[in-house]
């Protein structure tokens, strides 16, 4: 695999070039989510926003640097906080996408969100600061600082989430002036309503969390542990036919850049843990 890492500073993620015009953002810790953005020439798209307010800050930050351009629309991969939580950094203006799937399941979900991270703040807060005072590695104490702004973000009364603006039940093609990209609609999954994002001639794939750099056994075992998979049988499918695809970089929702390798090994996964019980 070909990518250029680029200077960008911020304690949240590393940002590559894996072709010019398409960037992705792989978190530093490899836990938290990736995101990516794409300069098709008239257009700016970014792939997923992140959990962290302020790494999504410094996302558009990265943006502008990189292209001196504004995001024509954002595209959310699926409903999970952890890929759209940013959302309300961005302009009105700006138009933000998903499945209708995806927006359902927002609604279904996002109060009980917001009010579940709100009771837990104060604690949280209590806890960072307690940490902070012990914590000699500056960059881990810089990302406490954050995450105790982006706690106390969450007690203001006026703060709220934003959900997607516009649906697509189908895949599309976006046609730029030097590229294209093809946003797929998955379907039930992950989740019950993905989207990955395709470029068949560069051979990249975004594929949010319909794939992991790493999975973990423990996420068979916990009581949302079906979460992992809204429909096991056809995220297998959907991996095969994807692993079957001339692709040769898959960016995953969380962790490093990917192979075939690692899809082959979710597909394992969900045979051993999941499908298995069906």
């Amino acid at each position: 695999m070909k990518f250029k890492k680029l200077e960008f500073d911020s304690y949240s993620f590393d940002i590559y070039e894996v072709h010019p015009g398409i960037f992705a953002t792989i978190s530093v810790n490899k836990t938290a989510s990736n995101a990516g953005f794409f300069d098709l020439g008239n257009y700016l798209i970014i792939f997923d926003t992140l959990m962290d307010p302020i790494a999504t800050d410094d996302l558009i930050k990265a943006v502008k640097l990189f292209t001196n351009k504004e995001p024509s629309f954002v595209i959310n991969s699926h409903f999970h906080m952890d890929h759209l939580y940013g959302n309300r950094k961005f302009s009105e203006r700006i138009p933000i996408i998903s499945s209708s799937e995806a927006l359902l399941d927002y609604h279904k979900n996002s109060i009980t969100n917001l009010n579940h991270l709100k009771e837990l703040a104060p604690k949280e807060i209590t806890r960072l600061k307690s940490l902070l005072k012990e914590e000699k590695d500056k960059t881990k104490a810089l990302e406490m600082v954050n995450d105790i702004a982006s706690w106390k973000e969450l007690k203001d009364s006026s703060f709220a989430f934003r959900p997607p603006d516009f649906i697509i039940d189908d895949s599309i093609i976006i046609q730029g002036t030097k590229m294209k990209v093809q946003i797929e609609f998955i379907g039930a999954a992950h989740t019950s309503g993905d989207l990955i994002a395709f470029f068949e001639k560069e051979r990249i794939c975004f594929m949010g969390d319909l794939l992991f750099e790493k999975t973990d056994p423990s996420w068979a075992s916990r009581p949302d542990g079906m979460s992992f998979a809204a429909d096991p049988v056809r995220l297998r499918d959907t991996l095969k036919k994807l692993c079957e695809k001339d692709i040769e970089i898959y960016i995953p929702g969380h962790g490093d850049f990917c192979t075939k390798q690692e899809i082959q090994q979710n597909i394992r996964f969900l045979e051993e843990y999941f499908i298995k019980r069906e």
